[in-house]
């Protein structure tokens, strides 16, 4: 009985950093998007500044 619940928190605590690391590796692919997209606003505000 003990072996299981043991067995069990292991499964859960692996589940768990699955999700975690999932969850980083879409937000790091996302903030480059995000970088990008102030970056070409900046750009443009720049742009229509010196005009």
């Amino acid at each position: 009985m003990i072996q299981k619940l043991r067995n069990k928190k292991a499964q859960n605590l692996i589940e768990y950093s699955i999700v975690v690391a999932l969850i980083s590796a879409a937000v790091a692919a996302l903030s480059t998007y995000v970088f990008r997209s102030v970056q070409a606003q900046q750009k443009i505000i720049t742009e229509a500044s010196q005009n």
